[in-house]
């Protein structure tokens, strides 16, 4: 029998509209798929730079060495649970005080000065630039010490944990006293003709921008300024009772403590232990780094100290013409008062007590240790303060207070490290501001203590 060619036709029209629908729905399904699947990715990604890239992104890159975003947001967070340990601390101070001596207005305006100190530290910037430098002049120090093959062990570590909680393995250690000031030498005829009465033998410290750091502020429990309201304690009438024999400290006391601390600082800041080591081993580097670099500039506690005193003017025409009144034999303290725009000493002659290399700004310490003769007054010394006439009253060599010494190698080697740095290849990604943690937050009750204070101010 023949084919019905029409039918024959249509089957092929047929044929070629079903292959052409396959064809269609193969490419809706691909596309559909890949669709998805960027979706994924996208989302993926997403989850991926949140949890993990986002962290290892260097917010600074030392010499080829990164600061990743992790370990920085980690020092912010520790650093702001710092300065509120502070406020907590300030507030318990004032409470207590206040309870003793009531609410008087200078009183509360000195704690809440404090406090609103502490929490300008706390804004993004200010405290992620801060621990940025910190972080930034720990990795110089890192690269340095590796170059001179300077490390700290394990076991320097265990022992400064140890030693800050009160534990020591070998006994508690015999503390060296600490170095007496030494008064200055009598004063000589001429001195004595120059001034009156006799200037102060302390030597004021000079500020440093690079703040103290105590390895005892990290191992402070964290957030537990909930009873912000101290109760006094009564007296106690001594008895004749035998005094109880204290309870050594053994290591198993040291290490319950040592553990509910790592626990806290986990549960408040996510601060691990092996984070809590290497801060410790930082300021271990940056103590033996400071010996070291001290040591090499040949900076000892025996420094050659000056006295004098100072008339600060605005001007040069006025310098010279307190200057020339001084020539013509005019009283030095009657000219201070009057012409002096230093208000901190200018009723006193402008008397700076007595200062070493280091203390003030470098074109005046330039000046007053180029006089030699007691009495000798130098010509205008301009500074970005203005103007100053100088007068020689001292100089002797003197060892320094502890005290002083401590600020001297802190101020000498910070100098150092300010010149490492100036030296050094680094790059800062900018958008570090945009990552500023904000936890850990006030607690309420603090919040609260501030505002109440804050607000009671006149």
């Amino acid at each position: 029998m023949a084919r019905n060619p029409k039918l024959y036709l249509q089957s092929k029209k047929h044929q070629a509209r079903l292959e052409r629908e396959r064809r269609t729905n193969r490419l809706i399904i691909i596309g559909s798929i890949i669709a998805i699947a960027l979706v994924v990715l996208i989302v993926g990604y997403g989850i991926l730079d949140q949890m993990v890239l986002r962290n290892l992104r260097p917010v600074a890159v030392v010499n080829g060495e990164r600061i990743t975003t992790k370990e920085w947001q980690m020092m912010v967070r520790f650093s702001r649970q710092r300065v509120i340990n502070q406020m907590g601390v300030i507030l318990q101070n004032y409470q207590l005080f206040a309870q003793i001596y009531g609410n008087d207005p200078s009183f509360m305006s000195y704690y809440a000065s404090q406090l609103s100190q502490l929490e300008q530290q706390l804004s993004p910037t200010f405290i992620g630039q801060q621990v940025l430098d910190n972080m930034i002049e720990n990795k110089l120090l890192e690269q340095e010490a590796k170059k001179r093959n300077i490390t700290i062990s394990e076991e320097e570590i265990d022992q400064k944990i140890e030693e800050v909680f009160g534990y020591y393995r070998s006994g508690t250690p015999t503390f060296t006293p600490t170095v007496p000031e030494i008064a200055t030498s009598t004063l000589s005829p001429t001195q004595y003709a120059l001034v009156s009465p006799t200037p102060t033998s302390t030597i004021t410290p000079i500020p440093t921008s690079t703040p103290t750091f105590s390895l005892t502020a990290i191992f402070t429990a964290t957030q537990t300024q909930a009873a912000v309201t101290p109760t006094l304690t009564p007296t106690i009438t001594p008895t004749s009772a035998p005094t109880a024999t204290p309870t050594p400290y053994t290591y198993e006391a040291f290490q319950s403590e040592y553990q509910d601390l790592l626990k806290n600082y986990q549960e408040d800041i996510q601060l691990s232990e092996a984070d809590v080591r290497a801060i410790v081993r930082n300021q271990l580097l940056y103590e033996k780094m400071q010996e070291i670099i001290i040591s090499e500039l040949g900076i000892s506690p025996e420094q050659e100290v000056i006295w004098a005193r100072h008339i600060l003017v605005d001007d040069e025409s006025t310098a010279q013409e307190v200057l020339t009144k001084l020539t013509a034999g005019e009283d030095w303290t009657s000219l201070a008062a009057e012409y002096s725009t230093d208000t901190s000493n200018k009723d006193n002659g402008g008397d700076l007590g007595w200062f070493y290399r280091g203390m003030m700004v470098s074109e005046f310490e330039e000046a007053a240790y180029a006089l030699q003769k007691i009495g000798e007054i130098s010509q205008p010394v301009k500074t970005q303060f203005g103007y100053h006439i100088i007068q020689l009253l001292g100089r002797e060599t003197r060892r320094l207070s502890d005290s002083e010494w401590e600020q001297l190698k802190a101020e000498r080697f910070q100098k150092w490290l300010t010149g490492l740095r100036e030296l050094a290849e680094i790059k800062i990604d900018d958008t570090w501001q945009n990552r500023v943690p904000s936890e850990p937050a006030i607690p309420p009750e603090i919040q609260q203590a501030i505002s109440a204070l804050t607000s009671a101010q006149p």
